[in-house]
């Protein structure tokens, strides 16, 4: 076993030398000894080779109760024997020095790679720290950064509401009080816009900034608001100009005719030259309206010439058919000339009237003269009765007297035209009755 100074520091030990006189053998045997494991020794720093004086004394104390051998070796075998366990023991001390060295160099490549790796793990840990450290300082700026974000936006938030109040504010004063709905919302937007482009170092500059921005875009409406006030007032003027009997209808054809009209000009046209156009534009209507107001007189005139026996139904074609007649005419026709042009259709409706009603008239006629007739069947068959022309029994006969004023009817029906007179049908109800019975 192999020990160091540092082991047996303290104890008594030999040199090689030393053992080896001690025990009575050669350095090479002792060497030997040592590397059998006979006799302990250890090494000092200075890698000297030395052996306990105790195994030492043990060893020799030992030999020298064993007993000696009968005969000794012949000096030169002793001496090349010993030379033999000397070389060996030189190749083995030589081996192990070799791998004593091997071993202090791995052990200190050991050691120089451990301190490598520790050094390396120092420096990794060294490294990390480092990086850790400057990841919380990028938190700790980042944070800072985003607290002084948020802030910002919080101040600009802040900002913008401020302002969209007063905005709010500015528009609903009484000086605005002309803009409508949409304009109001529009004028909103456009403020809001505006605001949004300023940040919080605005803030002494804001209120000029507002109010030059409101009275700005007011501007355009305000002057739209007045361009139409001086559309509607010429076109309210030029409405007026129609007549007083226009229909609705009229007035909303014309209202659309002037605003068509009004598209051609500019805000900044003038009023008078606004209501010389609207006049110019409705003045076809206004001739129109004329001519419809002459067309209803005539057409009024011409039913009123109608005798007072026709109906509904004869008014209502008189009116068609006048229409027509007027529709033809030219627009210049004076109401001379469109009575003239009427007369032939009024006398033609006035001729059938009285026609009609001259039938009319007959008929009832002679549905008298036919019921008087009828009833002149009885009279005549009392008075043939008395000249006894017939007999009681043909008197009485209703069957008989029903036939023959059945019969009287019918040749009445057929050969009365209403402008006989009674004498004249009682001559031919006697001729129909005297026929029957012969």
């Amino acid at each position: 076993m192999k020990n160091t100074d540092k082991n047996h520091s303290g104890v008594r030990s030999y040199s090689v030398s030393e053992a080896a006189t001690a025990l009575g053998v050669s350095i090479p045997t002792l060497k030997r000894m040592v590397a059998e494991g006979r006799i302990e020794s250890f090494r000092t720093p200075g890698g000297h080779l030395r052996t306990l004086a105790g195994s030492v004394e043990a060893v020799r104390d030992h030999r020298q109760t064993q007993p000696r051998p009968v005969r000794d070796a012949s000096p030169v075998l002793q001496n090349r024997r010993e030379r033999l366990e000397e070389l060996t023991l030189e190749a083995r001390e030589h081996r192990a020095k070799r791998e004593l060295g091997k071993l202090h160099r791995e052990e200190q490549e050991e050691a120089e790679r451990r301190e490598a790796e520790a050094e390396a793990r120092e420096q990794e840990a060294a490294q990390r720290e480092a990086k850790l450290e400057i990841e919380r300082q990028r938190l700790k700026h980042d944070r800072a950064k985003e607290m002084e974000r948020r802030e910002a936006e919080r101040e600009l938030t802040d900002f913008r509401c401020q302002w969209l109040d007063e905005a709010n504010t500015a528009l609903s004063a009484p000086e605005y009080s002309w803009l409508s709905p949409s304009q109001r919302k529009e004028i909103l937007e456009e403020l809001e816009s505006e605001i949004e482009k300023r940040h919080p170092a605005d803030e002494l500059r804001m209120t000029t900034i507002l109010n030059r921005s409101l009275a700005s875009l007011a501007e355009p409406f305000h002057r739209q608001q007045q361009a139409q006030e001086k559309r509607n007032r010429a076109m309210q003027y030029a409405v007026m100009k129609l007549p007083y009997s226009a229909t609705e209808a009229e007035r909303v054809r014309a209202t659309t005719t002037i605003r068509d009209v009004f598209r051609r000009f500019d805000d900044d046209t003038d009023e008078c030259e606004l209501r010389v156009a609207a006049q110019e534009a409705i003045q076809p209507l206004c001739h129109a309206v004329q001519k419809r107001l002459l067309n209803e007189r005539l057409i009024e005139w011409a039913v009123r010439e109608l005798p007072w026996s026709s109906n509904e139904r004869d008014e209502a074609r008189l009116r068609r058919e006048c229409a027509e007649i007027l529709e033809e005419l030219p627009a210049d026709a004076s109401e001379e000339e469109a009575k003239e042009a009427l007369e032939p259709t009024i006398s033609e409706t006035r001729q059938e009237i009285e026609e009609r009603q001259a039938r009319k008239h007959r008929d009832a006629q002679k549905a008298n003269l036919i019921r008087e007739g009828v009833g002149e069947v009885s009279h005549y068959l009392w008075r043939l009765k008395q000249d006894g022309e017939i007999s009681t029994e043909d008197y009485w006969d209703s069957d008989l007297k029903v036939d023959l004023e059945e019969t009287v009817r019918e040749e009445l029906e057929s050969e009365l035209s209403g402008e006989e007179t009674t004498k004249e049908v009682q001559a031919i109800v006697r001729e129909i009755v005297d026929e029957e019975f012969e």
